[in-house]
């Protein structure tokens, strides 16, 4: 499987739609949240409709529930609120208990690959720390995507608040974020997630910018086939020049929900935000900004005082 992790608002679902483009992979959406708060709250999936109603995640579901107590989503909710933390300290308990929610994890990606046909599924559930469970389950071959996005941009983006509108893919309402709050945030996740992929290698392990893909969506795209080569036929993927089309995507980003999405880039926050704000973002993520090849200079946007 593909795990794409990373801060929100840096282009993982929309890298979970391109790569579910691809006949052999199922582009899962954040399946973390499947038990979470998805099916508990029959909320939508990017086919359209509720995920109880859609036959994908509802043969999935069945599948995964065969032999299994009434209580199973619950349970597994439950255990992932204990493993999928950054620290992982519930990850160690779960390990010294010998709690049968490997196994469970193993059967549910062995349901989906089963039931959408694919050889790769793609979770884009971002959380460095539910990677960390994956990697350590023994029936999952994992490999991991690093997505980074310039954090003025990102904190430029969730300092935009969103009602709820369920059937548009905002389950709940999205509130502004304060910058330093997403700025430290961004800084934490992704060093867990360099972490994360130093331990798995260079050859199960990648790092993009989002930058970067929504520049050269195919060349991206090849990077990271490369990962999972031996499990899949070659076929080109022309995201670059036609519409993509979400499938069966749960949760992420509203964008899953439109019927056809074109890549291109989304950099307003240059030429929006204020400079006092990027300096802000700019000096506490210094950093990775410097590591991941980003410009530290914070020119005044165009047609704007400073």
């Amino acid at each position: 499987m593909l795990y794409i992790a990373g801060y929100g608002r840096s282009g993982t679902t929309l890298l979970d739609i391109a790569l579910g483009q691809h006949p052999a992979i199922m582009g899962g959406g954040e399946i973390a949240t499947l038990a979470r708060h998805v099916w508990p709250n029959d909320e939508y999936c990017a086919c359209g409709v509720p995920v109880r109603q859609c036959a994908m995640w509802s043969g999935i579901v069945a599948q995964w529930s065969k032999g299994e107590a009434p209580t199973l989503i619950d349970d597994f909710r439950r255990a992932q609120e204990r493993t999928e933390t950054i620290l992982g300290l519930g990850r160690f308990l779960e390990r010294v208990r010998s709690s049968p929610h490997a196994s469970r994890t193993v059967k549910l990606f062995e349901a989906i690959a089963a039931g959408s046909g694919s050889t790769i599924v793609v979770d884009s559930s971002k959380l460095p720390g539910r990677a960390s469970v994956l990697a350590e389950t023994r029936g999952i071959e994992l490999a991991v995507v690093h997505v980074v996005r310039d954090p003025r941009g990102v904190a430029w983006s969730l300092k935009k608040g969103y009602k709820r509108q369920v059937d548009v893919g905002l389950q709940r309402e999205l509130r502004p974020k304060p910058l330093l709050y997403t700025a430290l945030r961004w800084m934490i996740v992704n060093l867990a997630t360099e972490r994360l992929c130093r331990r798995l290698g260079a050859g199960r392990a990648l790092r993009i910018k989002y930058e970067d893909f929504v520049a050269d969506p195919e060349g991206t795209l090849r990077q990271i086939l490369k990962l999972v080569h031996s499990r899949i036929p070659e076929q080109p993927l022309q995201v670059a020049v036609s519409p993509m089309s979400p499938q069966h995507q749960v949760a992420g980003s509203r964008h899953r929900m439109q019927h056809e999405i074109v890549v291109r880039h989304d950099e307003r926050w240059k030429e929006t935000m204020p400079r006092l704000q990027r300096w802000l973002v700019t000096l506490a993520c210094a950093p990775l900004l410097w590591r991941y090849g980003y410009s530290l200079r914070t020119s005044a946007p165009t047609g704007r005082k400073a």
